[in-house]
């Protein structure tokens, strides 16, 4: 199985509207992040995490012409407001895409694209998908076998998933305990949201999630969903052992690593 990171920052984007920070004038261009998201690939299967609002621009550059489905993570506008652009592998593949989103959030998603679950009048295009409950346990799409895990994010919950010995985490302030038992020392690459290195009410901050890394045993530690406050070249070189920065385009290749 490959991993694309196919977006690395934060809900703004970097470089951020307007600012004059060295890193969002940066030439790095491992310091230009569009919106998180992720693909998993296996054979010629490949599944999307999220939908960000540069989904169309990150599967052109994936070279991504069909996905099998869709897991949301949760409903936040940095994480869905792609999902019109889901339009484009249904005019090429002429298939219905399996969204996967929790139940408690179904509404939220509806009303928020109505013209692509009702008659609205709209006579434009709109995305073809089914709108599927988010097991609460274990469960497969194709060859890809998946455990779904809540975790909270502020006032709402997210959702990480574990595929094998690899996880994807974003959005989350902390993991159950529960949670870390049961997974600790069974994954070996794993990515998570790191926000920055200050502090935040809602997000895993850069520190934190190298603690988790630490409690569960992680081989391989890779931070994603960074603001502007992170430079990639600068902090990169100091992270621990085991531990590295997300970019936009960089591939996993998990191997043997997933089971």
């Amino acid at each position: 199985m490959k991993v694309i990171i196919l977006g690395s920052g934060t809900s703004t984007g970097v470089p951020v509207i307007g600012c004059p920070c060295a890193v969002c004038k940066s030439p790095d261009i491992r310091n230009k992040r569009t919106r998180a998201s992720i693909a998993l690939q296996k054979g010629s299967d490949t599944l999307l995490i999220d939908t960000s609002p540069e989904m169309r621009l990150q599967v052109l550059q994936a070279g991504i012409d069909a996905v099998l489905a869709v897991l949301y993570t949760h409903t936040h506008a940095d994480h869905t407001q792609g999902f019109d652009d889901l339009r484009g592998f249904y005019f090429r593949n002429r298939r219905s895409i399996d969204c996967y989103l929790m139940e408690e959030y179904h509404s939220e998603f509806r009303e928020r694209f109505r013209y692509a679950f009702e008659d609205t009048g709209y006579q434009g295009a709109t995305p073809q998908v089914d709108l599927l409950p988010m097991p609460v346990g274990p469960f497969a799409i194709g060859d890809f076998a998946i455990e779904p895990v809540r975790l909270p994010h502020g006032h709402v919950n997210t959702c990480g998933f574990r595929f094998g010995n690899f996880v994807y985490a974003t959005d989350f302030k902390r993991f159950p305990a529960d949670t870390i038992e049961r997974w600790r020392g069974q994954i070996h690459t794993m990515v998570a949201s790191g926000i920055h290195f200050g502090t935040h009410k809602a997000h895993s901050v850069i520190p934190e999630t190298i603690e988790l890394f630490r409690q569960l045993g992680v081989k391989r530690g890779i931070i994603s969903h960074l603001a502007h406050d992170v430079d990639y070249a600068k902090h990169n070189a100091e992270m621990p052992p085991g531990v590295e920065l997300a970019y936009d385009g960089m591939t996993i290749d998990l191997g043997a690593t997933v089971s």
